[in-house]
């Protein structure tokens, strides 16, 4: 992961840090009725808030699959035509899709167990998706990490390749925010 990468994983993981950390000073201090139902009113609408900003940005993380169906086919005419400029200038911007594709799914996650743990109510399907997710971002660190020996590296991107748990994600929030 480059310097710029971890820059704004940084910036993500610490804004929802000071979100998540202010939501327990203020849980702290409910000693008055109004104070608490402010409380509670303030937990519900950033709770709401995370929800869909984790929902936009697994939107987002989404979409590199259709960027990986238009690639190939992309890649086959630029050869064909011997444009091979276009042809590096395409495999470049692959490059730096990666990383963005990687921040988005780890935000998505994290703004997701965020909105998770702010809202009231909460259905099991809605937590089996997080775990998920999880899977998917981790496999999807494992591919990117240098560390891992081939064999997990592989076993991760099979893993993580898996169009399945992306669409089972997708389908137990859909049903599990359709069931509150």
């Amino acid at each position: 992961m480059r310097g710029g990468s971890r820059t704004w994983l940084l910036t993500i993981l610490c804004t929802i840090f000071i979100l998540i950390s202010q939501h327990v000073v203020a849980d702290d201090h409910d000693e008055d009725d109004d104070d608490n139902e402010e409380s509670e009113e303030w937990l519900e609408d950033t709770g709401e808030f995370f929800g869909e900003i984790s929902a936009w940005l697994l939107g987002f993380t989404l979409l590199y699959f259709g960027w990986k169906r238009i690639l190939p086919p992309i890649r086959k005419k630029l050869k064909a035509a011997g444009r091979r400029d276009y042809l590096k200038r395409l495999n470049s911007l692959n490059k730096r899709v990666i990383p963005i594709h990687t921040i988005l799914g780890l935000a998505a996650l994290l703004t997701g167990i965020a909105h998770g743990l702010m809202m009231e109510e909460s259905n099991p399907l809605l937590w089996i998706a997080l775990l998920l997710m999880g899977v998917l971002s981790l496999s999807g660190g494992l591919m990117r990490w240098k560390w891992p020996p081939r064999e997990v590296k592989k076993g991760a991107r099979l893993l993580h390749m898996q169009r399945l748990l992306s669409i089972a994600v997708v389908v137990l929030l859909l049903i599990g925010h359709e069931a509150l």
